[in-house]
Formats: structure tokens, C-alpha cells, sequence
């Protein structure tokens, strides 16, 4: 017999993307067409294709395990890929999805810092369906054959799923001494959370942004177990040095604003949550919810107003400004605005019952009790309607007896 000969894997792509989707981030729309039909003439026809960074990031964020590659643009305004490339490194579900970088120009310092940020590989403008398809077929063959570490902390993820935490470890102590590399460090520090040793999770955390300044995951964590241990100042530290790396993520921001709020620093916080809403405008409802928690009603009034500029009909938003007026005593104003949401959802069982809770705020019962009956109409079983209805019931019945007229407000 001859010498043993090493052939390379054949990759079916249809195969390989039959149950998941490539995603396609390009602000150019003819760019996007172009993708998609060189994508489908290689047999990969779920394709979804996205105009900018931050909408390629919300449907990751919606879908990020259906993804199986990406395409991003350099270029794109807002968040560029590189930025887009960050964030899904430094998220744990989207971190591990291959990423082909599309660029009209590959310096020696780009090609640096794609690979510290932890792109798959680049493919220049303008190029061919079959080079695409090479690029795509060369970073799927890479992925079947990892480097040893990486192999070590896939197997350290599993055993550490089934809370054999030192075991895990152990094996984590293997892949940093194959590869001493920031995300071995950050896993190991996710691991010591896990165990409950805070300590070292941020030692680990702080080394893997010592290994790599750029990676933008250790940062994170960092200012996570800081706002976990109540270390607000260090908190906004890591955050700054993330932004640094990556600008346009409303969730930071949002998080900055809320340690903000906690050292009562009202104006940079809605600094922070300003910027957030431009880049997201869906969260407003979130930086509300977190403003009321926070016991600052009149800023959440202002955020859900301009808000409700741009969504008139958002009938959340709506609830949640009534509940904004309500805690500043503004209960006629409250009132109007769940009439308002009521009009567009008639059936909201939430907008009646806070529209009672506003009217019996307001010392007019009668109106507050008609409003909890309604919202017995909608939902019979809707307990705190019903406990309501029985605290009136007995206020009204000693008014009776004693000949007071608290039932109507004035």
C-alpha cells in the first residue's frame, strides 16, 4: 500500500446553512441584492439582510442562534462592523458565529485589528461569487479544525454546564496554559462567578483587558461584578474604556445611566439614556420602568413625551406616562392619557386598572369602582381588581354610616 494521503473535508454549503441564516449587514441596498443573489447562485438561500450595524445587532439579539455566518461592511455609518464584530464577541450566546468582514481596502493595520477583535476573515471590493464562496468555505473549514485551546474551552463550557465547576476549571487552567489569551481569562473569571469567588472572577476580568486591550467582553464583565458589589465609580470606569471600544450600544449607555441615577447625577444619566434612545428608540419603555424605579417620575414623564412623538399610538408608552403622572400626584392628567390609550386598545385590562388606581388617588371612588368592574369584565380571575373593589366597597359603606361624600372627588 502507498503512503496514507490527507484529503480536505468536502463542505456542502446548502447543507451547512439548511438550518440557519447567514445575516448581511450593508447600508448599501444594491450592496445587499448583490450579497443575497451571490449568496442563493452557492446555495444558501436563507439569507437575512440588515442596513446598518445596530439593526444587525437587534436581530442577533432576536434570533442570534439561528445565526450560522455574517457579513458585515467595515464601513457602515453609526455602527461600523468592526463595532458590530465587538459586540458579538463580547456577548455569550452570538460569540462564537464566524465572521466574513467586507472591505474596499486591507492595510496592514486593519488586518491587525480585525484579528484582535476576532474576525474570521476578510474579503476585499469589489469581488466575485466564486471568491465569496472560497472566503465562506475557507472560515468553515478553520471552524472544523480549532486550535487546541479553543477545543479546551468548549469541552470546560459543557462540563461546567452540568455544575462540575472545578472540573471546568481545571480544564480552563489547560486552554490559558496552551494560549494565554484575554477570552480564555474572561471565561475563567465567568466560571469563577459561577463558584461564587468574586475575587478572582475580577482578577481575571482586569488580566484579560491587561492581555488585550481591545477586547471588549472584560470590560463588560468587569463593570458588571462592579455594579454587583455596589463599586459604582470603577463600574463607570470599565464602562468608559467599552465605550471607547465600542460607542453605539444603547445597553451600556443604559447602564451607565442607571449607576448614574444612583449617585444622583440626574443630568448625566439622561445624557446617557438620551443617547441610548437615539440608537434605540424601542427602549424608552425600559428607561422609564427603570426612571419610576428609581423614584424619578418627572424624568420618566420626559422621556415617554418625546417618545410618544415619534409613537403616538405605543399604548405601553402610554401606560407607563399615566403611571409617571400618577406618582406626581398629577392624577386628572393620568386619567386623560389612559382615555387616550384606551381608544386605540379597548380591551386593556392594565389601562382600566391603573385608570382606577388614578381616580381613587384622586378621592374619586365611584369612578375608581366603575373602573375595577370593568376590568372584572375583561379578566373575572384578575385578583388585585378584586381586593380593590372590596377596600372601596367597605371606605364607601363607613362614609354612608358617618354621612361622608368621599365617593366623588371635587
Amino acid at each position: 500500500m502507498g503512503a496514507d494521503v490527507m484529503t480536505e473535508k468536502i463542505v456542502s454549503l446548502p447543507d451547512y446553512f439548511h438550518d440557519g441564516y447567514v445575516l448581511v449587514a450593508d447600508d448599501a441596498a444594491n450592496m445587499r441584492r448583490t450579497l443575497k443573489n451571490m449568496l442563493h447562485q452557492i446555495g444558501i438561500y436563507n439569507v437575512e439582510a440588515v442596513e446598518d450595524g445596530n439593526a444587525a445587532l437587534r436581530k442577533l439579539k432576536d434570533d442570534g442562534e439561528s445565526c450560522r455566518f455574517a457579513l458585515l461592511d467595515w464601513n457602515m455609518p453609526a455602527m461600523p462592523g468592526i463595532y458590530v464584530t465587538r459586540e458579538i464577541r463580547a456577548d455569550s450566546v452570538m460569540r462564537d458565529i464566524p465572521i466574513l468582514m467586507i472591505t474596499a481596502e486591507a492595510n496592514k493595520a486593519q488586518i491587525a485589528q480585525a484579528g484582535e477583535v476576532g474576525v474570521s476573515g476578510y474579503i476585499i471590493k469589489p469581488f466575485v461569487t466564486k471568491i465569496l464562496q472560497e472566503k465562506i468555505l475557507g472560515v468553515i473549514r478553520a471552524r472544523e479544525k480549532p486550535p487546541e485551546y479553543t477545543s479546551l474551552l468548549k469541552a470546560g463550557e459543557v462540563i461546567a454546564r452540568r455544575g462540575q465547576y472545578e472540573t471546568a476549571l481545571l480544564v480552563y487552567n489547560h486552554a490559558l496554559k496552551r494560549r494565554n489569551t484575554a477570552r480564555v481569562m474572561v471565561q475563567m473569571g465567568e466560571l469563577h462567578e459561577l463558584i461564587g469567588d468574586d475575587e478572582n472572577a475580577l482578577l481575571m476580568y482586569d488580566g484579560a483587558a491587561k492581555s488585550n486591550p481591545s477586547y471588549l467582553r472584560a470590560y463588560v464583565k468587569a463593570a458588571e461584578m462592579h455594579v454587583k458589589k455596589g463599586n459604582h465609580e470603577e463600574a463607570l470606569a470599565s464602562l468608559q474604556k467599552a465605550h471607547e471600544i465600542s460607542p453605539a450600544s444603547p445597553d451600556r449607555l443604559m447602564m451607565t445611566g442607571k449607576i448614574l441615577l444612583k449617585k444622583g447625577e440626574d443630568d448625566k444619566a439622561i445624557q446617557q439614556f438620551d443617547q441610548a434612545l437615539k440608537i434605540a428608540p424601542e427602549k424608552a419603555e425600559n428607561v422609564a420602568e427603570e426612571l419610576l424605579t428609581q423614584g424619578r417620575p418627572e424624568i420618566a414623564e420626559g422621556m415617554l413625551r418625546r417618545a410618544l412623538e415619534k409613537d403616538p399610538d405605543d399604548v405601553d408608552a402610554l401606560n407607563r406616562l399615566g403611571i409617571s403622572l400618577r406618582r406626581q400626584e398629577k392624577w386628572r392628567e393620568a386619567v386623560a392619557v389612559y382615555e387616550k390609550a384606551l381608544l386605540i386598545d379597548s380591551a386593556n385590562e392594565a389601562l382600566y386598572f391603573n385608570m382606577a388606581k388614578a381616580y381613587a388617588e384622586g378621592g374619586d371612588l365611584n369612578a375608581a369602582l366603575k373602573h375595577y368592574e370593568r376590568v372584572l369584565q375583561i379578566n373575572p380571575e384578575m385578583g388585585q381588581a378584586i381586593k380593590e373593589i372590596e377596600g372601596i366597597n367597605a371606605l364607601l359603606r363607613t362614609d354612608y354610616a358617618y354621612g361622608s361624600n368621599r365617593g366623588n372627588s371635587n
